[in-house]
């Protein structure tokens, strides 16, 4: 009998240090896969959104609109491309890096305020963005966007800084396929239009 409770107090300890151990390791193992998921967002993001806006970036951007193209092809629509260059980005970068960043947080905000929900918005270059409008946008609403668009540029930016700064844009857009086919050549198109 003596035996037979010695031997069930020590499987007892025994199953209990294996249960710790094993809360151990789980909880030390959840902690890794948490941050290797941490890890992978932190690369997605790098990967596909602008670090200062968090706007989608160029690639993100190109994945969208190569989306846009293939639906327009099954539904045979076509859809604009609108590219906002801040043409006196590089004169405000040039007094401070941190008032550039700024400036183009503001400029993002005033996008996004502008335009419907169902179109993107995207952050392409250092003084550059875009807008990618569904398929179904005619040109009355187009107009209407812009029209907003230029309004929310019209005003200086409210920016605490010393310099006196304001937004100088240039918007130009591109037509699938009208204006081109690929995905490159339509921003590329809507670039070349925004500066002239």
């Amino acid at each position: 009998m003596m035996i037979e409770g010695n031997w069930l107090a020590y499987v007892s300890v025994v199953l209990l240090l294996m249960l710790f151990i094993s809360l151990y390791f789980n909880v030390k193992f959840s902690k890794l896969l948490k941050s290797h998921a941490k890890n992978d967002n932190v690369l997605i993001k790098s990967a596909y959104f602008n670090p200062i806006t968090e706007l989608p970036n160029r690639a993100n951007i190109e994945l969208v609109i190569s989306e846009h193209i293939d639906r327009a092809i099954r539904h045979e629509q076509t859809f604009l491309v609108t590219v906002i260059k801040i043409i006196n980005y590089h004169d405000v970068e040039i007094r401070s890096k941190e008032l550039a960043d700024a400036f183009m947080r503001e400029a993002s905000d005033r996008l996004l305020s502008s335009i419907r929900n169902e179109d993107i918005v995207g952050h392409i270059t250092d003084d550059g963005f875009i807008i990618v409008f569904n398929e179904y946008l005619d040109e009355v609403n187009y107009n209407l966007i812009i029209s907003r668009v230029k309004a929310a540029f019209s005003e200086a930016p409210h920016i605490d800084t010393k310099y006196n700064v304001e937004y100088n844009i240039g918007i130009g857009h591109a037509q699938y396929p009208q204006d081109g086919v690929g995905v490159k050549i339509l921003i590329d198109r809507a670039t070349q239009n925004a500066l002239k």
